[in-house]
């Protein structure tokens, strides 16, 4: 392996640990999402609901759960706001990781989100 991908190998690993767990921004680009399906939250594995009710965003309000299909294997999306109209998509591993955390914009057009 020539040195320049061997250290830019070693630099994208150590982000992804540095970061707790968390994608960093050049590896959430290569997230592809699949499918996604509409699910409530008692359905989510328990690990999930676990991990979301001990968060930061336990208090804030989901406005919608998925299971999603990517290229990196079943994840579940968490969609909530919190009273300043911050935004966020929070996706979990089925082992309850939160591995990716999006903040999106209220100008998509979706009334509940401006």
């Amino acid at each position: 392996m020539n040195t320049n991908k061997k250290f830019f190998r070693i630099l994208l690993l150590s982000l992804l640990f540095i970061g707790g767990g968390m994608f960093t921004a050049t590896a959430q680009s290569e997230i592809k999402e699949l499918s996604e399906e509409a699910i409530e939250f008692s359905n989510l594995p328990k690990a999930v609901q676990d991990a979301f009710k001990n968060s930061d965003y336990a208090k804030w309000e989901i406005e919608e759960v998925e299971k999603v299909e990517t290229d990196k294997g079943t994840m579940y999306e968490l969609e909530v706001e919190n009273e300043d109209e911050t935004y966020y998509e929070l996706y979990f591993s089925p082992k309850g990781e939160l591995v990716l955390k999006r903040e999106e914009s209220h100008s998509d057009g979706d009334d509940d989100h401006r």
